[in-house]
């Protein structure tokens, strides 16, 4: 990251936050280092809109959390494979005819072939559900789209009100961008989606995660070495969308490639534009490639092992941002002295420590993130530890006996026995 390294256990955190129902606590997510926004934060406010302004409730959240703490880094949702018409730059663009090229298309051989039965000749519908006069000449899906409640679905992922989803001119739903369009698209992400006033253009945002990538059934045979490889999120093509989506847009194997090159060369432009501007992305860090959002485990099993190669200065774990995740089962953790004393041990200049779980999203939020996690009023509190002073590292770890890993910090000496799977952290008493 563009910023100086801190070995303040309290900043040396990391959440990523989403609370549908409203705003996420911004005085829980100001206890962290790094707290990330979700684009389905406040999803019940900004759904029902007229437009959806999610684009704004994100900047909005990041201001709130930013002034209880400016020391944390804010990060904010993006998408450089879909283009989510509730940001409004993005529905901007799918409004005006100029930008058409922008944006992939259903099949139109396909459309042509369509019986008058009324119905979608596609696998998900091209017209808006509760009005089918309103179509699209774009693909697009409903996965994770806001609706207007029925009968037949009184809770969709989202609700719309008075009867109307409002996400512009086209349909509600996921649509994609065509990254082989060139340089006019990928400047207009670089200068808007991520340098705009919405984003690292703001003085209260410090970064993103980026969301969703493309995949190639050809580029995985060429090199299955490829970050993302096989293609199975669900299958080639655009991650997280309709498995059918290839077939509805009439795209060849080769057009994939093609697509999953150009949106690999906007993705890199877009990761040296963040840091260019002083900002930072989940997708930088050591194994978060392709919107992953997975830190790393200390297991009893994996704990020797471990250590042995973060007590290495050449190590990854010292020359890389890594991420780093508690044991929990849910509602509580399991095993925070021995992860707690793994993270002191093996944590280099840029390492965070979270909640144990793909998105690592500490649960203080009065409701389930992405269904994840139970109910909880309250959230489940911060360990004290975690506010606990133990100063900086006076060293790298070092396997003093068998199995038994320790590390000295001006404030505390952090010991780890492998073998009997036992922690230990002394706090030096003041002189």
């Amino acid at each position: 990251p563009p910023w100086p390294p801190t070995f303040n256990m309290s900043m040396s955190t990391l959440t990523m936050q989403c609370n549908s129902s409203g705003w996420s606590s911004p005085e829980r997510g100001a206890q962290f280092g790094i707290v990330s926004y979700d684009w389905s934060n406040a999803k019940n406010q900004w759904a029902a809109e007229k437009p959806m302004d999610c684009e704004e409730r994100l900047v909005e959240q990041a201001h709130k959390t930013k002034r209880l703490n400016p020391a944390s880094h804010v990060f904010v949702y993006r998408n450089l494979v879909k283009a989510l018409p509730w940001f409004t730059a993005v529905r901007e663009k799918l409004d005006d005819p100029a930008y058409s090229g922008w944006f992939l298309r259903f099949n139109p051989s396909k459309k042509r072939e369509e019986t008058h039965s009324g119905s979608s000749p596609y696998h998900v519908p091209d017209c808006a559900p509760e009005n089918a006069t309103k179509c699209s000449v774009f693909y697009h899906d409903q996965e994770q789209t806001p609706e207007v409640p029925t009968p037949a679905q009184p809770h969709p992922d989202g609700n719309c009100t008075a009867g109307t989803c409002d996400c512009g001119t086209q349909p509600c739903g996921e649509y994609l961008f065509d990254h082989r369009n060139g340089s006019m698209l990928r400047d207009w992400i670089l200068s808007e989606i991520i340098g705009g006033e919405s984003g690292l253009g703001d003085p209260l945002i410090d970064g993103f995660f980026i969301d969703d990538y493309w995949c190639s059934d050809l580029l995985c045979k060429e090199d299955p070495s490829i970050a993302g490889c096989p293609c199975n999120d669900p299958v080639q093509g655009p991650t997280e969308i309709d498995p059918h989506s290839q077939v509805d847009m009439g795209l060849s194997d080769e057009d994939i490639a093609e697509l999953t090159r150009a949106w690999n060369e906007t993705m890199g432009a877009a990761q040296r534009e963040i840091l260019r501007l002083g900002g930072y992305t989940w997708s930088l860090i050591v194994n978060q490639e392709n919107a992953d959002a997975s830190p790393t485990m200390l297991t009893s099993a994996t704990c020797t092992q471990q250590l042995r190669e973060a007590c290495s200065g050449e190590s990854v774990w010292q020359r890389h941002p890594v991420l780093f995740g508690v044991q929990q089962n849910g509602t509580g953790l399991t095993q925070f002295d021995q992860d707690l004393a793994f993270f002191l041990l093996a944590r280099g200049n840029y390492s965070w420590l979270g909640w144990g779980t793909w998105g690592m999203t500490w649960p203080f939020n009065p409701e389930p993130a992405h269904g994840q996690l139970p109910p909880l009023p309250h959230g489940v509190p911060r360990p004290d530890a975690l506010e606990q002073d133990y100063g900086r590292p006076v060293g790298l770890c070092s396997e003093q006996a068998s199995e038994t890993f320790v590390r000295e910090w001006t404030g505390a000496l952090v010991t780890l026995d492998c073998a009997t799977f036992e922690a230990k952290i002394e706090i030096k008493q003041e002189k």
